[in-house]
């Protein structure tokens, strides 16, 4: 790490926020908002407005203020960071960002009155735009995991020789509606939050943190100030509640545990700990228990303290500010307070928590912790530089070896094939338009108990992962199964349950819905997949749109490249609903006539579609032991962020380094839906692959946001392995190139050795994952 950048209500910079943690004194006041008068406690870490406005300018000014608190807390850490913009490479530099709830466009309601959605990733991208950022983008959304998590994945995408430096960090601003929900599951502190001694509540806040991460080699070269070293991250499912932490702390201490192995260090080389410490009660009790199982003996001497009595819960950026906090820890030897700490408590504390005064001490070695609704844990460890440089992970073959479609062409890989080869499009009339809806589950995939409390995205998800899990032949222990780990990707998490939260929030605010809550969060379904099948290992979920599923597929290679897993399922799903159609696909998207006609000149939109997709991805070495038979080997991914230099440059740069290495595939899986970008896709298509035949299952399944990217994966591996080929449906009238170069005839089966499953979200960021015959 060198640079850092913070702006939350404990201070406008890095210096005035370290400078008032060490008070002792909180940042947390009464919110003034008449509106928040509805709820018993309203108080909250809130930014001043003129500590934005005195960093802003111009153009800046008119950005909505995820936007604008993202964009000062960036530009500082590349200032600090002394990272000259003009000369750095532009594609070797990128952003992974944390967010914990779905983005609104806070100035605009649509028709109906309701909220307009952005796409999770929207202020990403205009961040990632306006310091020049062109390489790695993405957007990882694990709740109030997030921010420590984003440190991890830059970190992960570092080492996979992807980029030389990344801006890694969170953020989210005061929500009335978030605060609803807390006030309706009764976790709302009546006054400034107490972490670990009153614990009666925590208190909300609102901030953005970035820090900037490199490699040493990149940033001794370039005369950088080394401020710490991201050691090693763990990561981990609890499997056990919707909102609870699991009371006995087994998921955050896996998460520790992972993180130090990862670091090569033990438990005794641990200097200091920065607890998540949100002052709720099952959430500081279970904290305890996590301290208590990791350290032993020495958790009553190992200092952890919580700085969110001083700025409040910053949801989705509290794991990058604690880093951040962490960083400076280390760099002033000093332990940051535990403000507010109660007097009376300070005697019988049975462990550690630097009450309410910083202390001055050796720290070599941090820990910051991380625990979100929907069961995910974060430990990422710092350390002081110094110690060898940590070796680019090595290559290690990964192939896919399981299937589970859910979607609008049947459940499990059987129908599905057989709908693909016959060309059977699952697109029909539903309301007042045409869709593509999952076909009816005929079982339940989870004990019931579990399965009747689940949303329809879960169930679906659910559905897919036991289908890819059977399909695999996978059978492992209990004891295995801890280590199988879940990446989740989603653009929109339950359009279902976030609609009926909205409606809750806007006929009582004081009775928001509780269940759709817990399930508001994008990382909620893959929580419950988790909890429904026993799955505890290195979790997290990616939020970027319809390229999600190939940058969770990235996520699963760094897991098995790392040797943290040999088995991990990348599982994508979204459903739609008429509210937010336009806002998910946007204005003048959808198609009147009622079929989407990929690469067609007589296109006129996407029609949307449900479905929920899983793959099962394993080290190759895994798979043959176990005598499982693979659909592929993944050969090759990579994905290019959009520049100023237009969509279909993006996708010329995603295939020409997928498909490098002498590779030619002879089939290219399409993320055309009948949108107005499908011309970029089909120019750049003609321009790297010319002699490829090209199909895209959204003609036949819709345009199923990230499970399309998913769908594209599992078409192309069905197509290496059995050379089942689906058609273009309706295609007639290409606008680039000859008919014949497309696949539309159903029935079209041909040898395939290398397929490219391409993936999109438009106007961010372009995938390309080549996949191959093994041997």
């Amino acid at each position: 790490m060198t640079g850092l950048g913070i702006i939350c209500s404990g201070g406008r910079n890095p210096k005035e926020f370290w400078a008032r943690l060490l008070t002792g004194q909180t940042a947390i006041t009464a919110i003034l908002d008449p509106a928040y008068a509805v709820f018993e406690s309203a108080y909250a870490g809130q930014i001043p407005g003129e500590w934005l406005l005195d960093q802003l300018s111009g153009a800046d000014l008119e950005l909505d203020k995820d936007s604008q608190m993202g964009l000062v807390a960036a530009r500082q850490a590349i200032a600090h960071g002394s990272l000259d913009l003009t000369e750095a490479d532009a594609g070797r530099f990128g952003v992974v960002l944390g967010r914990c709830v779905a983005a609104r466009n806070l100035k605009q309601r649509d028709a109906s009155g309701g909220w307009k959605y952005q796409p999770m990733h929207a202020s990403l991208d205009i961040i990632a735009g306006r310091v020049a950022a062109y390489g790695p983008r993405i957007l990882v959304s694990t709740a109030c995991a997030a921010g420590g998590n984003a440190v991890g994945m830059a970190r992960d995408r570092i080492l996979a020789g992807e980029a030389d430096v990344m801006l890694a960090g969170g953020l989210d601003p005061l929500l009335f509606d978030v605060t609803a929900g807390f006030n309706g599951l009764q976790a709302l502190s009546p006054g400034p939050t107490r972490p670990y001694s009153r614990s009666d509540g925590l208190s909300l806040g609102e901030g953005a943190a970035f820090l900037l991460v490199e490699s040493r080699r990149h940033a001794e070269a370039r005369g950088a100030t080394l401020l710490a070293e991201v050691a090693g991250y763990g990561l981990s499912a609890d499997a056990h509640h919707p909102t609870a932490p699991d009371p006995t702390g087994r998921g955050g201490a896996s998460a520790v545990r992972r993180a130090l192995a990862e670091a090569g260090l033990g438990v005794e080389d641990v200097d200091y700990v920065s607890g998540h410490g949100t002052g709720t009660p099952a959430n500081d009790a279970m904290e305890r228990k996590v301290m208590r199982t990791v350290f032993g003996d020495r958790a009553a001497t190992v200092p952890m303290s919580s700085i969110k009595s001083f700025v409040g819960h910053t949801l989705g950026a509290s794991g990058a500010i604690e880093a951040l906090a962490g960083v400076i820890a280390l760099n002033e030897d000093t332990a940051p307070p535990t403000a507010g700490f109660d007097q009376a408590d300070i005697e019988v504390a049975d462990l550690d928590f630097v009450p309410n005064e910083p202390r001055a001490m050796p720290i070599d070695v941090v820990v910051s912790n991380n625990y979100a609704f929907g069961g995910n844990n974060v430990s990422v460890v710092l350390r002081k530089p110094g110690g060898p440089e940590r070796p680019v992970h090595p290559p290690r073959e990964a192939v896919i070896s399981g299937l589970g479609p859910v979607s609008a062409l049947g459940v499990g890989v059987a129908r599905w094939r057989a709908a693909l080869a016959e060309g059977r499009s699952g697109v029909s009339r539903r309301g007042t338009g045409m869709r593509a809806e999952a076909a009816p589950l005929e079982r339940p995939y989870a004990p019931r108990n579990v399965w009747r409390h689940m949303n329809h995205l879960s169930k679906l998800s659910t559905a897919a992962t036991r289908l890819a899990w059977e399909d695999a032949g996978l059978a492992l222990r209990r004891a295995q199964m801890d280590e199988v780990g879940l990446i989740f990707a989603t653009a929109g998490g339950s359009m279902e349950s976030v609609q009926s939260f909205d409606q809750s929030v806007t006929s009582d605010p004081r009775h928001a819905s509780v269940m759709d809550f817990s399930s508001v969060v994008l990382n909620a379904t893959g929580g419950a997949v988790c909890q429904a099948l026993g799955l505890r290992g290195e979790t997290t979920t990616i939020c970027h749109g319809g390229v999600s599923a190939s940058l969770a597929l990235d996520c699963a290679l760094d897991l098995i490249r790392a040797r943290k897993a040999e088995v991990v399922v990348v599982l994508a799903a979204d459903d739609l609903n008429e509210p937010m159609l336009g806002s998910l696909l946007g204005g003048g998207r959808l198609s009147a006539k009622g079929a989407a006609l990929p690469y067609d000149r007589r296109r006129d939109g996407a029609v949307p579609g449900t479905a929920a997709v899983a793959l099962v991805v394993e080290s190759a070495e895994h798979c043959a032991a176990r005598g499982g038979v693979p659909y592929a080997r993944v050969i090759s991914t990579m994905h290019a962020s959009r520049g100023g230099d237009g969509e279909c440059d993006a996708v010329r740069r995603s295939l020409a380094a997928a498909a490098s290495g002498g590779h030619r595939p002879e089939l290219v899986v399409g993320m055309a839906d009948g949108s107005p970008e499908d011309a970029a896709e089909a120019e750049a298509l003609a321009a790297c692959l010319p002699s490829a035949l090209v199909t895209a299952p959204a003609a036949l399944t819709g345009g199923c946001q990230a499970a399309s990217g998913a769908m594209n994966l599992a078409v192309a591996a069905l197509a290496v392995r059995e050379g089942v080929v689906p058609p273009v449906a309706g295609l007639a009238e290409p606008e680039v190139g000859d008919l014949a170069r497309y696949v539309t005839r159903p029935g079209s089966a041909t040898r395939v050795d290398a397929a490219v499953a391409l993936t999109a979200a438009i106007g961010s960021v372009r995938g390309a994952v080549l996949l191959g015959r093994l041997g």
